[in-house]
This record gives C-alpha cells, sequence and structure tokens, in this order.
C-alpha cells in the first residue's frame, strides 16, 4: 500500500471510530483485560454484533502494534461463545505471527486476523511447548495451560460466563493478572492517538 493510500485511511478509519465508540457507550460492556500491564493500552477491537443483543466481543491490547520487534498483547473477551469463533491455541499464536510477518513487510491488506474464523493458518508441526503458568483472575490465582511457540505465547480462561484468550507477541508476562475492566475511555483514547499516528508506526 502506498504512503498516500496509507494517509487516505486515516480519516476514513477515524470516521468509523466515532461510530464504534458511540456505540461502546451506549452498550457499556465489561470485558477483562491485563492488570498492572508493563505498557499501556494501544487500542481495542471490536467483534461483530449478535441480533442487536450487543457486541460479541471485545479485543483490548497492550504495546505497540506495528514496532514488531517489540511486545504485544491482545486479550479476547468472548461475551457469547455460541457467536464466537474460538480457535485453538495453536492456530492462534500461528494467526498472530503471520499478521506480525504481514505488517513487517507493510502487506496491510492481506494479513489474516488473530480472532477471526479460519483462514486455513496450520500449527507448526514442531516446537510448540506446553506449561502451566500461575495466572491471577479477578484476584483469584490460577494454574492455566499456557501454549507458546517461537517468541509468542498463548492461553485461554473461562471468567463467570465469558471466555477470554490472551496471545503475546514476545511472551506473556511472569504472572499475568487479568481483571474486569470498568472504564473503556483510556483505550478509547489510545486507540485514537494510535490511529493518528499511524504513519510514524509505519516508518518506525
Amino acid at each position: 500500500m502506498s504512503r498516500a493510500r496509507f494517509a487516505l485511511g486515516v480519516p476514513l478509519a477515524l470516521a468509523a471510530d466515532m461510530v464504534l465508540f458511540s456505540m461502546l457507550r451506549r452498550a457499556r460492556p465489561r470485558p477483562v483485560g491485563l492488570t498492572g500491564a508493563p505498557v499501556r493500552p494501544a487500542m481495542l477491537g471490536v467483534g461483530s454484533e449478535s441480533e442487536g443483543r450487543g457486541f460479541t466481543s471485545i479485543v483490548l491490547c497492550y504495546g505497540r502494534p506495528l514496532a514488531v520487534a517489540g511486545p504485544f498483547t491482545e486479550v479476547q473477551t468472548c461475551f457469547s461463545e455460541r457467536d464466537c469463533h474460538l480457535s485453538p491455541l495453536e492456530e492462534t499464536i500461528t494467526r498472530a505471527k503471520l499478521r506480525d510477518d504481514a505488517w513487517a513487510r507493510q502487506d496491510w491488506e492481506r494479513e489474516p486476523g488473530v480472532f477471526g474464523p479460519a483462514t486455513g493458518a496450520e500449527a507448526p508441526a514442531e516446537g510448540l511447548e506446553y506449561h502451566e503458568r500461575a495466572v491471577a483472575v479477578a484476584g483469584q490465582e490460577r494454574r492455566l495451560p499456557v501454549v507458546s511457540h517461537d517468541g509468542y505465547e498463548a492461553l485461554r480462561f473461562v471468567h463467570h460466563s465469558m471466555v477470554v484468550t490472551a496471545v503475546a507477541r514476545g511472551g506473556l508476562p511472569e504472572r499475568p493478572a487479568f481483571d474486569v475492566v470498568e472504564d473503556l475511555e483510556p483505550y478509547v483514547a489510545e486507540h485514537r492517538r494510535f490511529i493518528l499516528s499511524w504513519l510514524r508506526f509505519w516508518e518506525e
């Protein structure tokens, strides 16, 4: 994609975000996010609506998405399991790496979605590692299975009726902590700043 087309996409993205943010403020969803994250929120992504019942999922992101050499963590909260596509963690890691590879090539149009429907991304036959990690969920410690490969890690857990999936470029914190996010405004603000600085991220 040319620099000109990339720049033209910024006002279109901002216009779409105004609609999205208005919907979020009306719906007031309460997704799960990282607490005490080592990097500030970068943006959020929203899944499709389900028959007018509200958002099916929300993704909260931590780090600089396009700085593919640095850490970046995505936490998806699926509010309705029947309306979400929950890939195996091995596939989720594979998609995250393929997405980052596409971003590194500046191929913004054909990168696979990390949490979307199946895209034919096959998990590697070798190199996957499995271990348990101490994780805090709403202040309660759990031990959860973690899948890792080539510097990426992913885990999944259920909190109340929500299914939460986290995938991290550069690995998860040693003891990740998750809790319900009551206020999405900081994420909205970071998302807007991210869109406005697309060209700077690209150049770096």
